[in-house]
């Protein structure tokens, strides 16, 4: 099989597994980036080269992080294990184990700052909206016009992770934003998408993530914060006002509550517990 009929085969099956728009086009991108680093039929590379693309190339010379290195690895195995139906030892191609990391939360200062940096409307939109959504990059930018519920003051997500739909909370200021966003731009929205950009199509992810960056420098924050980040603060504050998991595991979309139990371990309500031994030394005392 040429690698042409291999990235057409591979969008084919992406295609019959339903994987969402978002997967498809990274899977395509990563899938041509290592095609066009072979140069030779992907049947023809071995596990060697394989490795050394994944261990040499791709976290000892580009040094990216495991986490994005896992994502290559999949790409690969999917390549072979579906599109050329022509199994390789997983063994030989391990995935590095995943490490469980905090994830760093916004202040209410950093969040002021950085939504006072925006000088554009509609994206100051789509930022304030992910925090008091709690939405996803992706989501954010696939947002409809249609999928903004005023009457009960929700959003409809409809191209959620895993392609799953939800109802998540709808802030009154984002409304207010969205309405005079809708005013301010185009009058002709492509597919009722909501967010267009300078052609009239709908906006991209890696457009949005341009502009938090640039926002964020504008900031003065930290490099570590993402667009995720916002996510972040949205799902920490709501386990600080004391909002059930299960209800914030709704909002969020995620399938298993102990995604949503990490933010327990964030919140800065739980610095406010006592410890059990200051509390049985005052018990003492007050014997």
């Amino acid at each position: 099989m040429t690698n042409k009929k291999l990235i057409e085969k591979l969008q084919e099956d992406m295609d019959m597994r339903g994987f969402s728009n978002y997967t498809k086009d990274s899977y395509l991108r990563k899938a041509k980036e290592i095609v066009e680093y072979f140069g030779k039929p992907m049947r023809q590379v071995t596990t060697k080269e394989l490795r050394y693309f994944l261990l040499k190339y791709l976290r000892g010379e580009k040094q990216i992080g495991e986490r994005s290195v896992n994502y290559y690895n999949s790409v690969i195995r999917f390549i072979y294990d579906v599109v050329l139906d022509y199994p390789i030892n997983h063994k030989q191609l391990p995935m590095y184990k995943k490490k469980r990391k905090l994830p760093k939360i916004l202040s209410e200062e950093e969040l002021n700052v950085f939504f006072n940096a925006c000088d554009n409307y509609m994206y100051k939109t789509i930022f304030m909206m992910i925090y008091g959504s709690g939405l996803r990059i992706s989501e954010a930018t696939n947002i409809r016009i249609d999928d903004i519920d005023s009457k009960n003051m929700r959003l409809f997500v409809r191209n959620g992770k895993g392609e799953k739909e939800r109802y998540t909370v709808l802030p009154k200021a984002s409304l207010e934003m969205l309405r005079e966003c809708y005013r301010r731009y185009r009058p002709n929205h492509p597919e009722g998408y909501m967010f267009l950009n300078r052609e009239g199509n709908p906006l991209k992810v890696e457009r949005l993530r341009v502009f938090f960056r640039r926002y964020r420098r504008k900031a003065g924050i930290s490099e570590d914060f993402i667009v995720h980040s916002l996510r972040h603060a949205f799902s920490t504050r709501l386990v600080e006002e004391g909002i059930p998991l299960v209800q914030i595991k709704e909002l969020l979309g995620h399938s298993c509550i102990r995604s949503t139990m990490m933010y327990v371990h964030v919140a800065s309500n739980m610095q406010k517990v006592d410890s059990s031994l200051d509390i049985f030394l005052k018990k003492k005392e007050e014997k």
